[in-house]
């Protein structure tokens, strides 16, 4: 099916100003905020980034090859930029940087409901609109916010990114075979809710409502992710990226490191000292040292 930006607007999207959300995004942070989502600091939305990772890996699970990473393309990105979008965007997108010859700049694209719920949070001590979780077109997996916009305009159109009228950094993917993924973005919350909290369960409906049991159990969830992860049973490939990895399967990363007598901090950050502890493993153990954790260097480990 092909979702459209009319779509977008029949189903009460609200459109924010994304440079204001940008602008806070750009504030540093050092990892995600280790207590609940409710008690986050407000700042850069990379403070709920451990939970972020294990709701986009859930969605993935989810939606086998429907939400892709872009990561791979010749892009930078933001601190808090989720470098995610549904697979005919990415191929759009891929032809459109290789159309221009330059790197792209992502400021945002992908905004999982954690983000938005610490943005709706704070939506009373900022001039700008913010949406509840499951309103912003950052959930549809077809949204990005760039640098130099109009500089892109004549390579993204063709490719069916279109602009968003009053939101100067904003393009929304129109093309054909796209989904909308927002209920299934809210429903891979309640999953991961459900499995930490069996004798407290959620409808696992995909609707939030403010008030409501969701927006509840969103809030007390916790910022650096929940125990049990979504890549507890299937694990995911560890690298270095941005934003920087961060979860418990770092956590047991670091810690078989440690015990392979390789000096590192077991901080669940996959940051350049860790990137340089694998790289150092993989050596000794005649793997190519890439830095890349996939299943024979995690089998090395073992």
């Amino acid at each position: 099916m092909s979702y459209s930006i009319d779509d977008i607007s029949n189903q009460s999207i609200i459109v924010e100003t994304c440079l204001d959300i940008n602008e806070r995004d750009a504030i540093e942070s050092k990892g995600s905020f280790h207590g609940l989502l409710k008690d986050a600091p407000f700042g850069a939305t990379a403070v709920v980034n451990g939970l972020s990772q294990q709701l986009i890996y859930q969605l993935q699970l989810m939606l086998p090859g429907v939400f892709v990473s872009y990561d791979d393309l010749n892009v930078d990105l933001g601190d808090a930029a989720f470098p995610y979008v549904q697979a005919p965007g990415k191929q759009a997108l891929q032809r459109a940087i290789q159309a221009r010859g330059i790197k792209l700049l992502v400021n945002s694209s992908y905004r999982t409901i954690a983000q938005q719920m610490l943005l709706f949070n704070d939506r009373f001590n900022n001039s700008y609109p913010v949406a509840p979780p499951g309103r912003s077109n950052h959930q549809t997996g077809l949204a990005i916010d760039v640098e130099d916009p109009r500089g892109w305009d004549s390579f993204l159109i063709p490719h069916g990114w279109e602009p968003l009228p009053g939101d100067p950094p904003h393009f929304d993917y129109v093309g054909s075979e796209t989904r909308d993924i927002r209920q299934d973005s809210i429903r891979a919350f309640q999953q991961l809710w459900n499995i930490n909290h069996p004798d407290e369960k959620i409808d696992e409906d995909g609707i939030f409502t403010e008030g409501g049991e969701t927006e509840d159990a969103l809030n007390r969830s916790p910022a650096f992710g929940f125990a049990k992860a979504p890549w507890d049973n299937k694990p995911r490939v560890l690298k270095l990226s941005q934003p920087r990895m961060e979860g418990s399967d770092v956590v047991r990363l670091q810690e078989a490191l440690k015990k392979a007598e390789i000096i590192v901090a077991a901080d669940g950050e996959f940051g350049p000292e860790t990137d340089k502890a694998v790289k150092e493993f993989q050596k000794r153990k005649n793997l190519t040292p890439d830095g890349i954790v996939g299943p024979k260097t995690l089998g090395q480990l073992a």
